[in-house]
């Protein structure tokens, strides 16, 4: 019986001795990545004149970011950026080589991982906003976490 409950409390030493380093280290991981990496851009390449359209995807794009982002881009963990393609400067040019940018688009950028938001935000921004609001949420707070 002695022998059952040694065996026992050494099971459960060397389970906990495993098991807690590795559940710190998880906490630590998602700390630090949320606070410590590099930004979450979002890029809006347009060409003037503009349409209707792209100007309720503005608007609609703007109310998302400052209504639920205004902390992230203050502190510059989300960048917000629109890139005209008709007369771009010099930096916005690097971009658009970068990114291979050739036609109207919006896009999310965190490191390697490029999303196209182009589709789905056009087809919801002027009517269904809530539907939009919840798929531009999805793909940044995706993108923060990483």
């Amino acid at each position: 019986m002695k022998w059952r409950r040694f065996l026992i409390l050494v099971f459960v030493f060397i389970t906990g001795v495993i098991i807690l380093p590795g559940i710190t280290s998880a906490n630590k991981v998602v700390f630090n990545n949320r606070f410590n990496s590099q930004p979450v851009y979002v890029y809006y390449f347009y060409f003037t004149p503009r349409c209707d359209e792209c100007i309720i995807l503005e608007k609609s794009l703007s109310k998302v970011l400052n209504g639920h982002y205004s902390q992230e881009l203050k502190n510059k963990q989300l960048i917000f950026k629109m890139i005209d393609l008709s007369n771009p400067d010099s930096e916005s040019k690097k971009i658009i080589q970068e990114l291979r940018v050739r036609r109207q688009l919006l896009l999310l950028v965190h490191g390697e991982t490029i999303v196209n938001l182009t589709r789905d935000a056009f087809r919801y921004a002027e009517n269904q906003y809530d539907q939009f609001r919840d798929i531009m949420r999805n793909a940044i707070e995706q993108a923060l976490s990483q």
